[in-house]
């Protein structure tokens, strides 16, 4: 064989450990690696303010527009109903999707660290959120 039949044979070959790779990663890796046991570490101690951010919502019929119109910040009792949910939530896999409605809530702890939290509505009206630390 000559050089080039080999490099494109090598070649084909990766090609295609690669594809089988890339199957394997989207039907079955990262569904399984999903780590279900996290749970969040609200303190509702340390929080000093819960408020909203960009967003809509719709909500028993009502579209709520939070880029507008609609403004919330959370009492400290609301503080501490709105961290017992989080905590109690338990972390779900869903598929990478990009929904309709979603709505961004920060949160400001006493310290200075800054937390986002992004409620989003599947198409299934399944309600999750996914958290930003980074801020």
């Amino acid at each position: 064989m000559t050089r080039k039949k080999i490099l494109i044979t090598i070649i084909i070959i990766i090609s295609n450990l690669s594809f089988v790779l890339a199957l394997y990663n989207v039907f079955y890796y990262k569904k399984q690696s999903f780590d279900i046991t996290e749970k969040t570490k609200l303190n509702p101690k340390t929080i000093s303010k819960i408020s909203n951010g960009d967003g809509s919502w719709n909500w028993n019929g009502k579209e709520y527009d939070f880029y507008k119109e609609y403004y919330f910040s959370l009492t400290q009792n609301e503080i501490i109903d709105f961290c017992k949910i989080a905590n109690s939530s338990n972390a779900k896999y869903i598929e990478n999707i990009r929904p309709e409605q979603w709505l961004d809530i920060y949160i400001l702890e006493e310290n200075g660290n800054k937390t986002t939290f992004t409620l989003k509505q599947s198409n299934d009206d399944e309600i999750y959120f996914e958290i930003d630390n980074k801020i």
